[in-house]
């Protein structure tokens, strides 16, 4: 009763810490509630959800930021769509994002046409530009500014981006082709400027999300030590000692085999058969163990042949045989004591 309720103790223990694993991990790679319109998180018809998933079906790796420029890493192409200009032209951006374009990196920038002229990048690439190119997609405009290191990509027409009106426009090809000339894989589309932001990333978050698993996994580890204590959770192996198996071994598990199958015959037959071999000698000497010996294995012979389906019946015969076989072997016990007295006896 006790093991019983422990396992159930154990077993709700393990579900609400593997609830709690996957609470933490949703919350830390997805917002709830409402989201501002212009995000990859909005479905609605003023978010990019839609292109988010787009690259992501294309085969880039995508993901989002909500950090400011001096935390990217491992993003050498980050999507800007429609930046709030207060966030965007901080000074301290400003300064990070430059560092990030000088390490080679691409900015697919889709500005808005309302606040495209207050935005501060537009004035530092005339001063670092190298050369530029012009590419029309249906009517999407593809502007690429090469700096001396990084790159940037302009492209117009921002309202074709929406989820709304994306399926009618050239904008998912023109954005795909953007992708594809920028050179890698990983992309990754900037929350940050939507006003979704997060305070600089803690060692949880530095983790990432495989080495966040691992350390609830370890977490999980700890606490069923502690429900377990320091018990191991597999059988004990003692290999400095040789373990005897039982001599019986094939007919017990024929035995539970045939009783499995309800073949209770054949499971009485297996053990009667080696019931009679092992002592067959001892049983065939007349004696008061013989006679009461004789009336059990008749009922059992009687059990086989009729083949019988009593399984209350089967139960009492092998208990019976049992119960023999302990009397047979301390009749034999006691036999070979007196003989052992008498033999020193006579030494004497």
């Amino acid at each position: 009763m006790k093991k019983k309720i422990r396992k159930t103790i154990n077993f709700i223990w393990i579900t609400l810490l593997l609830t709690v694993a996957g609470f933490i991990l949703y919350s830390v790679t997805a917002y709830r509630g409402d989201y501002p319109e212009y995000s990859s998180y909005n479905t609605s018809e003023s978010g990019i959800k839609a292109l988010y998933l787009l690259a992501r079906e294309m085969g880039f790796q995508v993901r989002r930021n909500h950090y400011p420029a001096k935390f990217l890493k491992e993003a050498p192409v980050m999507v800007v769509y429609r930046p709030d200009e207060g966030i965007f032209n901080e000074p301290e951006e400003q300064e990070y994002l430059s560092a990030w374009l000088d390490q080679g990196n691409t900015m697919i920038l889709v500005p808005d046409p309302l606040t495209i002229r207050e935005l501060w990048i537009f004035e530092m690439i005339p001063q670092q530009k190298k050369q530029h190119e012009v590419i029309n997609v249906g009517n999407i405009t593809i502007t690429w500014y090469m700096l001396e290191k990084g790159r940037i990509c302009v492209m117009d027409r921002a309202d074709e981006f929406l989820n709304g009106q994306l399926k009618d426009s050239d904008a998912a090809v023109a954005f795909i082709q953007a992708l594809e000339k920028s050179g890698s894989q990983r992309v990754v589309f900037n929350e940050y400027y939507q006003f979704l932001q997060k305070p600089a990333p803690g060692v949880w978050d530095l983790l990432g999300n495989m080495g966040q698993l691992v350390a609830i996994q370890l977490l999980l580890a700890v606490v069923l030590m502690i429900i377990r204590g320091w018990k191991p959770f597999g059988r004990v192996r003692n290999e400095r000692e040789l373990t005897k198996r039982p001599e019986n071994e094939v007919q017990k598990a024929l035995s539970g085999l045939y009783m499995r199958m309800k073949a209770y015959p054949l499971a009485l037959s297996n053990y009667y058969g080696s019931f009679t071999q092992k002592y067959g000698r001892i049983l065939s000497t007349p004696g008061p163990l013989a006679e009461k010996a004789k009336n059990i294995l008749f009922r059992c012979s009687c059990y086989i042949e009729e083949n019988q389906k009593n399984r209350k019946e089967l139960i009492a015969l092998v208990r019976q045989l049992e119960k023999l076989e302990d009397e047979i072997l301390g009749s034999t016990n006691l036999t070979s004591a007196k003989s052992r007295v008498l033999w020193k006896n006579r030494k004497v």
